[in-house]
Formats: C-alpha cells, sequence, structure tokens
C-alpha cells in the first residue's frame, strides 16, 4: 500500500481521479465507519441508576438465625437499608442481587440478613459457611419508574452458636450486588458489627 501511496504521478492521473488518491480516501474513511458502528450500541447500555446503603452505621437489631422470635436478640450496627435511585428511563424486568457478609477478623458466630422489604431471598435457611461467611440471592420484580428512588429496608439475623459468644462484639463487611434488568451491575459495601 506504501507503493501506492509514493508512486510517483504518471501524465493520465493528473487529470483524473488515481489510484492513489482511492487508496488514500479508503485508509481515512476506515476509522470513521468503525467508530460509527460502536458508537450505538455503547449509548444504549445501561440504565441511569445508582444504589447506596443507607443509615450505615445505624443501631440495629438482629434477630437469631433460627428464626423470628427464637433465641436472643442482639445489637450492632449497619446500614438500615438500600436505595436504587433511577434518574433515566423506566426499569422494567427483574433486579436480581447477591449479598454476602465476610468476618473482618477471627470470629465464632456469622451475622446474616433476615429479610429484604419488597424483595423475595431466595433460600428460606441462611447459608453460613464453615469459615461463618454468609450468601444469599434475592429478587425483585416490581420495577422502577424513571424519577423514582426506590427503598428496601434490611433486617439482620446473627448465626445462632452453641456456645454462643459472650462480652465481644464481631464486625462483617457487607457487599450487595444488583443485576439489574439491562445485565448492569450496582455494587454496595459497608459494614455491619454484633455485639455479644
Amino acid at each position: 500500500m506504501s507503493e501506492v501511496l509514493h508512486a510517483k504521478v504518471t501524465e493520465s492521473e493528473k487529470h483524473g481521479i488515481s489510484r492513489r488518491s482511492v487508496v488514500a480516501g479508503v485508509a481515512w474513511s476506515l476509522p470513521v465507519i468503525a467508530t460509527a458502528i460502536a458508537a450505538p450500541a455503547a449509548a444504549a447500555s445501561g440504565y441511569s441508576a445508582t444504589a447506596a446503603l443507607v443509615g450505615q452505621a445505624s443501631n440495629i437489631t438482629l434477630v437469631s438465625s433460627s428464626g423470628t422470635g427464637s433465641g436472643t436478640n442482639q445489637t450492632g450496627k449497619g446500614p438500615t437499608g438500600f436505595q436504587i435511585n433511577n434518574t433515566g428511563i423506566a426499569m422494567t424486568g427483574v433486579i436480581t442481587g447477591t449479598v454476602n457478609i465476610k468476618p473482618s477478623g477471627t470470629v465464632i458466630a456469622g451475622a446474616g440478613i433476615q429479610s429484604i422489604g419488597s424483595a423475595t431471598l431466595t433460600a428460606a435457611v441462611p447459608a453460613y459457611t464453615n469459615a461463618f461467611e454468609y450468601n444469599a440471592t434475592f429478587t425483585y420484580a416490581g420495577g422502577v419508574t424513571s424519577g423514582q428512588t426506590l427503598t428496601f429496608p434490611l433486617s439482620f439475623q446473627y448465626q445462632r452458636v452453641t456456645p454462643a459468644p459472650s462480652k465481644t462484639t464481631y464486625s462483617y463487611t457487607l457487599t450487595i450486588t444488583l443485576r439489574l434488568p439491562d445485565g448492569t451491575d450496582r455494587i454496595m459495601a459497608g459494614i455491619v458489627t454484633v455485639a455479644y
């Protein structure tokens, strides 16, 4: 191609369109075509929505993991819920999410989610690992209209173990990941503590 671009202009090319002009024009137009093809896909993806934990350092009550009303409630600190703020087009379809509550340091009991207002936890039994880490998934099918801020209250639980921890406070890292109907994620992180 460089030979064509650098070739001497012949007498016949002086008064018409040369091969060199055609090749140069094609070379310059390729990036423009590629950019034009990629732009609509990028502009169409993603909702204009944010997600955030609310009431992060609030006093919270944690119920026993064996069910509401059984065991002794414990106190702690953590968020009271999370919000989705939709500043774009209406969201239709299912919003799914994952919750991970991982111990910070050494613990002998876990902390988890008892309920998420307006959403459905997919497992009725809490999922604690041997390392006292909690994992759960949830769904919300109600949609979020344009301009709406939707709040999801959180209720927490602690893992009931024998013997129970005494006179100590455990700390955990909370991560909630939302998957919006367009396949994009919103991630929220905070801290939960339980005082025994």
